[in-house]
């Protein structure tokens, strides 16, 4: 791990750890977590910490911490349009070299998935293994590669046990983007190593698509931006699910399609956009909005076929359109495609829901919300693991989900349905009218007709659904 000033180089390695933790916003019980100790003891480190870097708050403390970006020389390579990273051979804390098997595989795994991403530039492994055992500057690093961020990351064994912690490095900065730790069981170690590298792909996925051109949305009327910039642009704004992002992010693919017609990328986001927006309520048709995302999908894999996000994007499409069986053809595919694509295994997941294969939706959420935490659009796999308790007669576990996912995001109106619903057919019948007037203040306009935008295959699972929201107070 680099030292950020010469203030910190007083500090441990463990100091240094808490601190970088600390200033990006960690707390005291996050930070006991991912290093294993106790909060309190966090506590002490940081009264430590604060005397020898002589600063009485988080804000100076993350400002000794975090120096100007450095300038590229002229050796340095540019970097590419695409997000850059280039991932460190993890390193093996074990006291044991013979672990290192575990280690440099772990730090492989994850450069060949990461790889696989179309949205990525990937340094290769000969380059990046030339690192091994030096005491790096990751910033440094980043310089002489010509990437944005880097992955780093160590593996300690004791026993059977395996902990691999990662953290995600802004090569501009130096600051912390994102971190995580992992444990797990040797017992089978090729699983484990599968487990870990398809976690921390799903989640530096999703942080990076978040990190990279956070240029406000003014600025995205430049006419000079490429079919790059303006499909990464689109990405963050789909992130945000609102009418105006959407609108913002169809005007900046609609731009791009100009340039390119035949962008891959392009049309599987505009394809995405569409559906989102009718899924959520907010087109003015919205039949046409899914008809218009399911052309866009099939377009999108036309173009290239080996694109999961491509058949990630048909398959969901196909759902208010009662194409079920496509829609899993085109997930499982996109799966099949990169194994560490945590929305298409969420996806996957709400299909077999909506066809009544419960036990392998509740399996693919599960390796969708274990994989990626913290997706912005968990709240869709919060309500499909709803949906499959919900048509396995588990009612309080489907209210326990279908809560989680309000919590997150109050204007998804299935999940109130599915909470409506459960309440009914436990006899709740006070506890369903109060969730139907949550429902009505954040969703004034909602009525029963909109379950059809994302239809059971049963006919009479779905008839039933409609009696119990109708029970429940819902009109239409």
């Amino acid at each position: 791990m680099s030292r950020k000033s010469s203030g910190a180089s007083e500090l441990s390695g463990r100091e240094s750890q808490i601190a970088e933790s600390y200033a990006q916003g960690g707390s005291y019980q996050e930070i006991a977590d991912q290093l294993g100790i106790a909060p309190s003891t966090v506590r002490t480190h940081l009264a430590t910490i604060y005397r020898k870097l002589g600063v009485s708050s988080k804000l100076e403390l993350r400002d000794t911490l975090t120096p100007a970006p450095l300038p590229l020389s002229a050796e340095s390579p540019a970097r590419p349009e695409k997000p850059s990273i280039a991932v460190l051979a993890f390193e093996n804390m074990s006291n044991d070299p013979d672990q290192d098997y575990f280690s440099d595989g772990a730090s492989a795994d994850i450069i060949t998935a990461l790889s696989r991403s179309p949205w990525l530039f990937i340094i290769a492994r000969n380059t990046t293994f030339t690192y091994k055992g030096s005491n790096v500057d990751v910033r440094r690093v980043a310089e002489e590669l010509g990437v944005r961020f880097v992955l780093e990351g160590s593996v300690r064994r004791s026993g059977d046990t395996v902990r691999v912690t990662a953290q995600l490095i802004d090569g501009m900065t130096g600051g912390q983007v994102w971190s995580e730790r992992y444990d797990g069981q040797l017992q089978d170690v090729f699983d484990l190593q599968d487990e870990i590298t398809r976690n921390v792909v799903a989640s530096i996925q999703t942080t990076v698509h978040l990190s990279t051109n956070e240029e406000p949305v003014e600025r995205s009327t430049r006419p000079d931006l490429t079919v790059w910039e303006l499909t990464m642009r689109s990405w963050h704004l789909l992130y945000d699910f609102t009418p105006k992002s959407f609108d913002s992010a169809k005007t900046l693919l609609e731009r791009a399609l100009a340039l390119d017609p035949e962008s891959a990328e392009a049309n599987m986001l505009l394809s995405l956009i569409n559906h989102h927006v009718a899924q959520m309520g907010y087109a003015a048709d919205t039949q046409l909005a899914m008809e218009a995302a399911y052309a866009l999908g099939r377009r999108a894999i036309q173009l290239d076929d080996r694109n999961e996000y491509a058949h990630w994007a048909l398959g969901i499409s196909c759902w208010g359109l009662h194409k079920h069986d496509e829609s899993i053809v085109a997930l499982e595919r996109a799966v099949e495609l990169n194994p560490n694509c945590s929305l298409a295994y969420g996806s996957l997941g709400t299909v077999y829901g909506l066809v009544g294969r419960v036990d392998e939706a509740i399996a693919n959420q599960e390796i969708a919300i274990r994989s990626n935490p913290r997706d912005p659009s968990i709240f869709f796999r919060f309500s499909g693991m709803s949906l499959a308790n919900y048509l396995s007669g588990r009612y309080d576990s489907a209210i326990e989900w279908a809560e989680r996912a309000i919590n997150r995001m109050p204007r998804w109106f299935y999940c109130h349905f599915l909470l409506s619903a459960s309440h009914v057919a436990l006899g709740q019948n006070e506890k369903a009218t109060a969730a139907v007037k949550a429902c009505r203040d954040a969703l004034p306009d909602i009525c029963i007709l909109d379950l059809d935008r994302v239809p059971l295959k049963d006919p009479a699972k779905m008839n039933e659904m409609r009696s119990r929201l109708r029970q429940a107070g819902f009109i239409g």
